[in-house]
């Protein structure tokens, strides 16, 4: 399985230490909540989960952004196509190449 660090890395997360908690039916009423945004694929929802978690953690909510990598180790279980992130997208203009009057 992907590691937490792995997923969060590309967001600039640094991953917090798993506290072992067993997911709580209250975490499972939140992956829930979360999953209402499944029709824009399973990878979009992984992506929503880690910008709220990201968002606690920029405000110093902690417990909050726990609670929410609980949900988020619940989603990579349950989903797996949510574990590897797809290729970014090519650059329509790529600063690096020649220009045409380079050439």
């Amino acid at each position: 399985m992907m590691q937490i660090a792995e997923i969060l890395a590309p967001s600039g997360l640094i991953p917090m230490p798993f506290d072992g908690s067993a997911p709580s039916k209250a975490h499972e009423r939140t992956l829930a909540s979360y999953l209402l945004n499944r029709h824009r694929g399973a990878a979009a929802v992984r992506d929503i989960l880690v910008a709220d978690i990201r968002g606690f953690v920029d405000l110093g909510q902690s417990r909050a952004a726990a609670d929410l990598m609980v949900v988020l180790r619940m989603l990579l279980a349950q989903w797996p196509e949510t574990r590897r992130r797809a290729p970014p997208r090519p650059l329509a203009w790529d600063a690096t190449a020649p220009s045409p009057s380079d050439a």
